[in-house]
Formats: C-alpha cells, sequence, structure tokens
C-alpha cells in the first residue's frame, strides 16, 4: 500500500476512534511511525487529509446503486447508504463543527445530500404510484424529512446514549428506525413482512 493510502487509512481510524477535533498532523505521523514531513509531502496538513477523506466518502455514496422500482431495493439503498456513512463516520460525530471549520466540504455534502433527498423522494413517489405506500404528497415529504433525520443524525444519537458507533447493529437498528417510521403507509403484504424479518436477522445487504 502506498503512503498516501497509509496516511488516509490510519487518519480515518484515529477520526473516527477519537473525533477529528482531537487529532493532529503529528499524531498522524506518529501512529504510521514517519516524519511529519514525510507527511507533509503527501498532504499539507490535517485539513487535506480531512477533505480527501471527504471526497472518498462521496465518491463511494454516489457509487451506491439506486434503483426506484423495488420497495426492497429501497431499504437496500438506504443500509449502503448507512454502512457507508459508518464507515467515515467521523464526518458525522460532529457534523455542524466540521461544516463551519472546512466551508469547502461544507458545500460537497450539502450538494450530496440533496442528490439523495432528489432520489429518495423519487423512489417514495414512484413508490405511491404503484400502491406501495399510500398518504399524500405532504405524507410523502415529512416521510422524506423523518428519512433524512434519521440517517444524518442516527449516529449522533447513539454516540450520545453510549453506544460504541464501531458496533455494526447500529446500522440495522438505524434501518428498523425507518422502516417503522414508513410501516403506516405501507401496503401490508408478505413483501413487506419479508424485508422487516430481514433487517431483524441482519441478513438485508
Amino acid at each position: 500500500m502506498k503512503t498516501a493510502e497509509r496516511i488516509l487509512l490510519i487518519s480515518l481510524d484515529l477520526f473516527n476512534q477519537q473525533g477529528e477535533r482531537n487529532i493532529s498532523s503529528v499524531d498522524i505521523a506518529n501512529e504510521l511511525d514517519i516524519s511529519p514531513g514525510n507527511l507533509y509531502y503527501h498532504y499539507r496538513g490535517k485539513d487535506e487529509i480531512v477533505e480527501a477523506l471527504v471526497d472518498q466518502y462521496i465518491a463511494k455514496m454516489n457509487a451506491i446503486p439506486r434503483p426506484s422500482e423495488d420497495h426492497e431495493y429501497f431499504y437496500k439503498y438506504l443500509f449502503q447508504c448507512l454502512a457507508t456513512m459508518h464507515v467515515f463516520r467521523f464526518v458525522f460525530q460532529n457534523i455542524a463543527e466540521l461544516s463551519i471549520h472546512y466551508p469547502s466540504i461544507n458545500k460537497k455534502l450539502q450538494k450530496l445530500a440533496t442528490f439523495q433527498r432528489q432520489y429518495l423522494r423519487e423512489s417514495l413517489s414512484l413508490q405511491q404510484k404503484q400502491g406501495i405506500i399510500s398518504g399524500t404528497s405532504a405524507d410523502i415529504d415529512l416521510l422524506l424529512e423523518i428519512i433524512s433525520l434519521i440517517l444524518f443524525q442516527s449516529l449522533n444519537y447513539y454516540q450520545m446514549q453510549g453506544d460504541p458507533l464501531g458496533y455494526p447493529d447500529i446500522e440495522y437498528r438505524t434501518l428498523m428506525t425507518i422502516f417503522f417510521s414508513l410501516q403506516p403507509y405501507c401496503k401490508n403484504n408478505d413483501e413487506i413482512e419479508a424485508i422487516k424479518q430481514q433487517i431483524l436477522d441482519k441478513t438485508l445487504i
């Protein structure tokens, strides 16, 4: 593995464990057992490392397939989003402070969030037309808000509760919260029950 790749990998691990604001460039260099000068040769300080990691996160999120014709794939998309957010969870542990400190990163995250919301709205609207879920357009707007809030705030909630964020079960717990938020609007059938069981069994991938 190249040094630049190792720097990002170790930085991501340190940021996830201790928080981005608690880690310095020197800490990263020490963890890698390289000199600060060697680190600066690849990245001119921590700011560039953080931006590179956020770029990785955005690229992985954009690579997630976005099928809209199937209710199960809708939940699979959400799960893959949660899994990716979990890998880059330092971004969401203190997203307000991160956005203030890194304005360029904030713009990128806002653009991604807008793109995600557009897809989710289109998917929910299509499911409404197909009779998979019921409700008015206002209901769809509210469901979209609920999903977005759960997606972006769940890690902060679990951190406040003292739950270890490294535990992957958090992804399924969050997905089940979204499922129950949508369930009153879903047509009760075998497909819905099967999706619910997959989430409970942690087999929806």
